[in-house]
């Protein structure tokens, strides 16, 4: 306790002090330009084929069959963009906003043999699905602490962004294809570490947690045959950053 007590006095004592040395306001606009990967991103896939009675496709033995996939799959890939944002100085602590919008390769693609219906009714068949992240954007609050010229800082908000998922079914020689996306609406939280070049540039670099929520892709093909999905999307943000103050 007497420890504790210690502790908490100097930090009374050191923080006002540190905060009348600083040279470095970080108070006002800001913009710049982010680079970095999306990485250990999770598509959790529930989905299910619910082939037509007299669908034309699919082989006989498959019609007005059901078959579900309920899989995980992980990817990576590169996420890049830019920023603006807004801080207000008091002493150490720094509040603001900041919003971004960033393209992405994010993706993860996987081939299923004999699916579906499996070896015996499609031996020379395939299920491709793929799964990608167009671009996702945010709007977060921020709060840190300035040492002078570096400034580190948590941040959390509301995260969005455009989901696509391809698939591919083969049976024989024969393909059918399909694309769907889904606008989703989801969070973010994440930290981060910056520091200031010049009075008006800073480097920055950050980690955040991406998550876009479950969306669903439904397909209605010609021949009366459905494809039905829902895929949940995460995935982990590493990048760095320039900015300039206005």
């Amino acid at each position: 306790m007497q420890k504790l007590m210690l502790a908490a006095a100097v930090a009374a004592i050191t923080l006002p002090a540190a905060a009348e040395a600083q040279t470095h306001d970080w108070t006002g606009f800001y913009a710049g330009v982010t680079a970095g990967q999306g990485r250990e991103a999770d598509f959790d896939l529930d989905a299910v084929l619910e082939v037509a009675p007299e669908g034309t496709f699919f082989p006989a033995p498959l019609a007005g069959g059901t078959f579900p996939t309920q899989r995980s799959f992980g990817g990576d890939g590169f996420v890049g963009g830019a920023h603006a944002g807004w801080n207000m100085q008091s002493g150490w602590l720094v509040l603001g906003g900041e919003v971004d919008l960033q393209t992405s390769d994010v993706g993860s693609s996987i081939s299923i043999p004999n699916a579906p219906g499996g070896a015996v009714n499609n031996p020379d068949g395939f299920t491709d699905l793929s799964f990608g992240i167009d671009y996702y954007g945010t709007a977060r609050a921020r709060a840190g602490v300035a040492f002078d010229w570096a400034h580190v800082y948590g941040t959390g908000g509301v995260a969005y962004g455009k989901v696509e998922f391809d698939r591919n079914y083969r049976v024989g020689a024969a393909e059918i294809r399909d694309r769907a996306t889904s606008n989703r609406t989801g969070w973010t939280v994440g930290a981060g570490a910056e520091y200031a070049v010049t009075d008006r540039i800073s480097v920055r670099g950050e980690y955040s947690r991406v998550d876009l929520g479950s969306g669903s892709f439904d397909t209605a093909y010609e021949d009366g045959t459905i494809g039905r999905a829902s895929i949940d999307t995460q995935f982990d943000v590493v990048r760095g950053g320039v900015s300039l103050r206005f």
